[in-house]
């Protein structure tokens, strides 16, 4: 709890809380006094301003309506006079009686209001009747009745209005009251606001020169301490002798100065470490640097081989390729040929159909000169019956005979000659058929050659790929192994710039001073 007092949160925490008290009662008793000037308000519109309207509305329809009434009876004899006088009449007493309602209960709010609104409730709806009497009198014509009805009605009247102006000086009075409390109201929030304001500025002010006083001081003893650190003073032997966050705050310093005192000392070791290690890499990069060049020049002379070695595969593989393009255009050729082939086995084919349809046709010759012979056989023997009226069809018939005859032999012979090239043609189709068996075997045996040496050109360029691929390979170990030379060197003008950076480091911890007086000495 002691350590929590003396701390700068409890201290700012008690100053703002105290402020914000004052600040907050400043507000609530604000806010209280607004809510009660606001309630009069409400209260004295509600329910003393709108009931002296609603009454002031309904005492000045009741006076016009008995004005109306008095004018329709002096002009009794005109009858469009009267009528007008009495619809004003009746709009009157619509609005006395929609005024009442507005007000009555509604708007009552003591005890003697609504005794005095009781009776004049109690007396609205006789002077009602009357006035409805009177209307009715006057539209009759009977003026003394109407006469009569206004003299009963004149006290109740007077009565009447006595009863709104007691009701209306009751409301007066309440919102004069409202009016009262509320300037009270008003004076007591300004005192107390001007009380609250002013402990407030002296709580600020007392508040504000106690917290400089308690955060300044530490403060500035933590300022020059760092100061002093960063002027490379070390080992300060940092005393504390305060509480709270800037007690903690100097004995952070305290471990920062003790910490920082053994890191210089560990760098000062470090950078005569790092001074001998970057000697031992240089050395050691030269030896490197005269084997890599060794290195450089052997893969030199592998990629000139490599390169001549490529040069011969490609050869191989361009061969091989010419040697391709060759079978496969033998492989066209052999393709063409056995299309011939085909084509002429099929107009064979077509010549050997035609003979056949030939020999079928030489066949019905055969066949109609036979019956032809029969026929002229038959007409031969008629006209030996017929005896000398027959001799001329006979002789006719003998002719017929010897053609169907001739045409009969004709026909034979066309037959056997069909016969005999149909014999030939089936023999050509043969020949022809095995001749496209043949090419086909070549195409067969072309395609296969071309495919082996298909394999062979594929198979040399993979190798030509191959030997492409470890001559870029050997390239690229020519390249690597120079940029590794240079990096060697590189290597070595960076050993170069560590030991001379390790030298600079060396130089720049001399900059502290220990607690003797002392610095850390450059060696």
């Amino acid at each position: 709890m002691g350590s929590m007092v003396h701390s700068v949160r409890f201290k700012l925490l008690a100053a703002f809380g105290l402020c914000l008290a004052l600040l907050l009662a400043t507000g609530v008793f604000g806010v209280m006094g607004l809510i009660r000037l606001n309630s009069n308000m409400a209260d004295a519109y509600t329910g003393n301003t709108l009931p002296i309207v609603q009454l002031g509305e309904l005492r000045a329809a009741q006076l016009d309506a008995r004005l109306q009434l008095r004018r329709a009876q002096l002009v009794k004899d005109d009858p469009a006079q009267v009528r007008a006088f009495v619809e004003a009449l009746r709009k009157d007493m619509d609005k006395i009686n929609s005024s009442w309602k507005k007000y009555f209960p509604a708007s009552i709010t003591s005890e003697e209001e609504r005794r005095i609104a009781n009776k004049f409730n109690e007396a609205l709806p006789q002077f009602n009747a009357n006035v409805n009497d009177a209307v009715s009198a006057l539209q009759a014509g009977h003026a003394d009745a109407v006469v009569q009805i206004t003299d009963r009605q004149s006290a109740a009247n007077i009565e009447m209005g006595d009863l709104i102006e007691q009701d209306i000086a009751i409301n007066v009075a309440q919102a004069k009251d409202f009016a009262a409390d509320s300037d009270a109201t008003y004076h007591r929030i300004l005192v107390w606001a001007i009380v609250l304001v002013c402990a407030g500025f002296a709580v600020g002010v007392g508040m504000c020169w106690y917290l400089l006083r308690a955060i300044s001081r530490p403060l500035s003893r933590a300022v020059n301490v760092a100061n002093d650190i960063a002027g490379g003073k070390l080992e300060n032997g940092i005393v504390v002798d305060t509480q709270g966050e800037f007690g903690e705050l100097l004995v952070a310093l305290r471990k920062m100065d003790e910490q920082l005192t053994e890191t210089v000392r560990g760098i000062k070791v470090s950078a005569e470490s790092v001074t001998v290690a970057s000697k031992e890499i240089a050395a050691g990069n030269i030896d490197l640097s005269s084997r890599t060049e060794q290195q450089a020049a052997s893969l030199e002379e592998t990629a000139s081989s490599m390169t001549q070695l490529t040069e011969t595969v490609k050869q191989n593989a361009e061969n091989a390729a010419q040697a391709d393009a060759l079978a496969s255009n033998a492989s066209t050729i052999a393709q063409a040929g056995n299309v011939a082939v085909q084509a002429m086995v099929g107009t064979i084919d077509q010549i050997s159909t035609s003979s056949g349809k030939i020999s079928e046709i030489t066949g019905l010759i055969e066949g109609i000169a036979f019956q032809t012979n029969i026929l002229a056989l038959n007409a031969a023997v008629e006209a030996a019956r017929a005896g000398e009226q027959g001799r001329g069809f006979a002789v006719v018939a003998s002719e017929v005979r010897t053609l169907a005859q001739r045409s009969a032999s004709a026909a034979k012979e066309i037959k056997g000659l069909i016969g005999a090239s149909v014999a030939v043609v089936q023999a050509g189709s043969q020949q022809a058929a095995e001749v496209g068996e043949t090419m086909a075997e070549v195409k067969e045996a072309i395609r296969r050659v071309s495919e082996i040496v298909t394999e062979i050109a594929a198979a040399s360029a993979e190798q030509s790929r191959g030997i492409e691929q470890v001559n870029q390979a050997v390239v690229q170990m020519d390249e690597v192994t120079q940029q590794n030379a240079a990096l060697v060197e590189q290597a070595a003008a960076a050993a170069q710039s560590l030991e001379e950076q390790a030298t600079t480091l060396r130089r720049a911890v001399s900059v502290f001073r220990m607690g003797n007086g002392t610095g850390a000495a450059f060696a």
